[in-house]
């Protein structure tokens, strides 16, 4: 039987799946024994494609989403509206969702390949408004580049959501991923007056073989100027190689950031 839920219903279930599977750092095989499917119905439903109202359900209780809550009212009764929250919380840096309205939407993001020289890396953020935590939240979108999926052998596209935070007296969109004591962060400088990309640094951990590093690089995010669906955006994903039409414009921006945009403590600052 097909599912009940209209596509914009859908779209708004699979981007919270999304978003809590990155939370928890759930792969597809995992969610789908959680909730009790096979990983291919799953996929489907990832992919934007209709699947049975008893599947939903199931991936919903696994993930502790409230469907009337994120869906609105079925038949049967109106709900009333929660009254929303149009500001973040102090910790958050107390921002005002009115004041960052042109931020939402969807991004493509280049950055530097930290395992190999010559190539960039290009992924998908989506920026929102959390009303539930009132805060902008993110979702990035990104595939592993060693090629063999997910550890357990899957394949699919791995995804980093949490909170921004913005400072009132800087200003810069901080991006924070933490999970089991790992953070990974990406600060961003706002808007410069008439563009639409966010330019800053990625802070994360790369995997050296036999131990992880520190690892650092220049990133921007252009903002996209259409709405797409998240299947269509999953294919932008991947590595970009010289030989790429977007690799010599990608790389001259980064190397911008590198020289203006970002401080580097060092020689590289020094006026001597």
């Amino acid at each position: 039987m097909a599912s009940l839920l209209t596509s914009a219903q859908r779209e708004a279930f699979v981007r919270r799946v999304r978003v809590e599977m990155a939370k928890r750092s759930l792969t597809r095989t995992a969610l789908a024994e959680i909730a009790g499917c096979k990983e291919r119905t799953l996929g489907n439903l990832l992919a934007g494609q209709p699947v049975r109202d008893a599947t939903v359900a199931g991936i919903a209780r696994g993930l502790s989403i409230d469907l009337d809550t994120l869906l609105g009212a079925r038949a049967g009764g109106p709900v009333r509206p929660a009254e929303p929250q149009d500001h973040a919380d102090e910790s958050y840096g107390g921002y005002l969702l009115s004041a960052y309205e042109d931020y939402l939407g969807a991004y493509v993001a280049f950055r530097r390949v930290f395992s190999r020289r010559l190539e960039l890396f290009r992924s998908v953020y989506e920026l929102d408004w959390d009303e539930d935590l009132a805060r902008l939240r993110f979702l990035e979108l990104q595939r592993s580049l060693s090629g063999g999926g997910s550890p357990n052998g899957t394949s699919g596209a791995s995804q980093h959501a949490g909170g921004v935070y913005i400072s009132p007296h800087t200003g810069m969109l901080q991006l924070l991923t933490t999970f089991q004591g790992a953070l990974r962060l990406v600060t961003l400088n706002r808007f410069r007056r008439g563009d639409d990309k966010l330019r800053g640094v990625i802070l994360t951990q790369s995997d050296r073989e036999r131990f992880y590093q520190p690892a650092v690089s220049a990133i921007f995010l252009q903002k996209l100027t259409t709405r797409r669906r998240l299947s269509e955006l999953e294919r932008l994903i991947g590595t970009v190689t010289s030989t790429h039409a977007d690799f010599a414009p990608a790389l001259a921006e980064i190397e911008e950031i590198e020289r203006s945009a970002i401080f580097l403590a060092g020689p590289i600052n020094d006026e001597a």
